[in-house]
């Protein structure tokens, strides 16, 4: 017997070993099982800002070419302001060719050849093309230069306090600096991107970009498209002093249907490709297995239901103003609490206010009106007359019984 345990605890110890850090993780608590080879991440709720997750997600860090999402932002504004527009045709320059050597990430763009600012849209997100960005900074602002000025303006404009621009496509510039952001402050410049221009996604899920008549045809780079349900975005960055970056955006709804939500997240300065991977794919599911979207209110069902004997119907129906949903973590409870007026009588017409309800999750609060669905008319004095009869004799009972 004791030669048998000993086998089996020998077993399990090679059963553990092997089965990797990731799950081991999940029966330890660890949310991100490869934790300590990235320095930065967070995950959280689009539209709502709200944090499910995060570690270290206020240093600035070297941000490579996750710098391109402001770069998007700036294009579109410009297109917004009537400068150029989808079809303005861009020549290259020398300068964007030299960016298509083998140590960058680029579309392929030849000098002296012309380029729609969609081709170069495609490119700068699908493909992570730094010839793209490049050549969009000196298209907007006439130079790169004055593109990152223009950068740095608008970072401060959105309170983006971490983040410093030196180009629109994040390499490292010749004496060395590097555009930087926290992982947060990239959270909230993706946030603001996906309300202002959802377009983004467009070009964020394309398998390929391919220009026909120009040989260029190159894959996208963001990963776990195809592998995570929901994951259509967004953006991709790696240089040797930042790391391996990643932002992911996430349409929970596809991995669980009752999660009707999105999600960003963020991870800065991971070892190795894989890694950032692994700890974007850790964070969606932790979201996607204790976070749920919790339809608290619903204005078609009836919240409370009360007797009232001056009513046709013999009693009057609640129903919430508004609907209210809520994400909310499996170990926490919404609170609801009900407040009526004082002598609520028929008639009632239709959108009256009958009370209140208040409804809290941590710190979050929400007070909505319950009124009347439909009209509520007024019983006749002979049904009055019955229902306090009935009343009183069923109060009557009940104290005998209790006796």
């Amino acid at each position: 017997m004791k030669i048998k345990k000993n086998i089996t605890a020998l077993v399990l110890a090679i059963i553990l070993a092997l089965t990797g850090t990731t799950s081991l993780a999940v029966g330890e608590g660890r949310v991100v099982g490869l934790d300590e080879n990235v320095t930065s991440y967070l995950i959280g709720n689009e539209e709502t800002g709200d944090i499910y997750y995060e570690k270290n997600a206020d240093e600035a860090l070297p941000m490579a070419s996750l710098t391109k999402l402001m770069t998007f932002l700036l294009v579109r504004e410009a297109m917004d302001a009537g400068k150029i527009d989808l079809n303005t045709s861009v020549k290259a320059d020398k300068r964007a060719e030299e960016l298509t050597s083998w140590e960058y990430s680029a579309l392929g763009l030849k000098e002296n050849e012309s380029y729609s600012v969609e081709e170069l849209l495609q490119g700068l997100i699908a493909v992570s093309g730094n010839d793209c960005a490049h050549l969009l900074a000196k298209t907007v602002a006439g130079s790169e230069d004055k593109f990152a000025q223009m950068m740095n303006e608008k970072a401060e404009e959105l309170g983006l306090t971490s983040q410093k621009y030196y180009n629109a496509s994040g390499i490292d510039t010749d004496d060395g600096k590097e555009n930087k952001s926290s992982a947060r402050d990239l959270f909230k410049l993706s946030s603001e991107i996906l309300k202002k221009y959802p377009d983004i996604l467009g070009y964020s899920t394309m398998d390929e970009v391919n220009i026909p008549g120009k040989d260029i045809k190159k894959n996208s780079t963001i990963p776990l498209r195809g592998e995570i349900k929901g994951v259509d975005g967004l953006k991709t960055g790696t240089t040797d002093q930042a790391g391996y970056c990643l932002v992911t955006t996430t349409d929970m709804k596809e991995l669980d249907g009752n999660d009707e939500f999105r999600t960003i997240g963020v991870v800065m300065g991971a070892d190795q490709k894989d890694t950032r991977e692994s700890v974007m794919s850790d964070l969606i599911y932790y979201v996607s297995r204790y976070y749920s979207c919790e339809k608290v209110l619903d204005t078609n069902i009836s919240l409370e239901t009360i007797d009232e004997v001056s009513a046709k119907q013999g009693y009057i129906e609640l129903f919430p103003k508004e609907n209210l949903s809520i994400i909310s973590k499996d170990d926490k409870k919404v609170a609801t609490r009900i407040s009526l007026n004082d002598k609520i009588k028929a008639p009632i017409k239709e959108g009256e206010v009958l009370g209140k309800v208040d409804v809290s999750y941590g710190n979050e609060a929400h007070t909505i009106d319950l009124i009347a669905k439909k009209d509520v008319e007024e019983a006749s004095l002979f049904s009055k007359i019955t229902r306090n009869i009935e009343n009183n004799i069923n109060f009557l009972l009940q104290v005998l019984i209790a006796r």
